[in-house]
């Protein structure tokens, strides 16, 4: 049986700022995530490793998702005027499928309700798992990056009437 706590987190994560060390952690799975295409991107994007490391550290904040009290996973997200881009969202594997990411991602939409339009993110046009979850949370595709492999989902926060969702 799973750990306590985690077999149903839908409403149950906290968000906290990241430590170093879980930044460095964030760093590592996103290493590896991206392994396959790492190279391209970062030379599409004109920038080294460590160079993209700096980009983490100096743009929009990295956070700590917690269930009950325990890491979970990361996200890593930036605030661009009426716009909340995450960068990265991350589940720790042994976590993942115990909707923590959604549970993650409502969360977030909550604390932004007006005062975002849309929540964006871009993901690996390749990555057909990710992808339909995305689709299933109400992101629509709405332009590519086809030099980087990547398409962009956005959600809207403001629904046709005004208020938000």
């Amino acid at each position: 049986m799973g750990e306590p706590g985690f077999g149903d987190a839908a409403g149950a994560v906290a968000f906290r700022t990241a430590t170093p060390a879980e930044r460095a952690e964030l760093l590592a799975l996103m290493r590896t995530e991206m392994a396959a295409r790492l190279q391209q991107t970062l030379a599409m994007l004109g920038m080294t490793w460590p160079q993209f490391e700096a980009v983490v550290a100096a743009r929009g904040e990295v956070r700590a998702v917690e269930v009950a009290g325990t890491v979970a996973g990361y996200v890593w997200l930036e605030q661009r005027g009426r716009d909340l881009h995450l960068h990265a969202i991350i589940v720790l594997a042994p976590r993942r499928g115990r909707g923590v990411g959604s549970a993650a991602l409502r969360a977030l939409e909550s604390e932004f309700a007006g005062r975002v339009d849309a929540i964006e993110l871009g993901v690996e046009a390749s990555n057909a798992r990710v992808r339909a979850w995305y689709l299933r949370q109400g992101y629509g595709v709405t332009g590519t990056l086809p030099e980087l492999g990547f398409e962009i989902m956005r959600k809207a926060m403001v629904d046709r009437g005004g208020g938000t969702r």
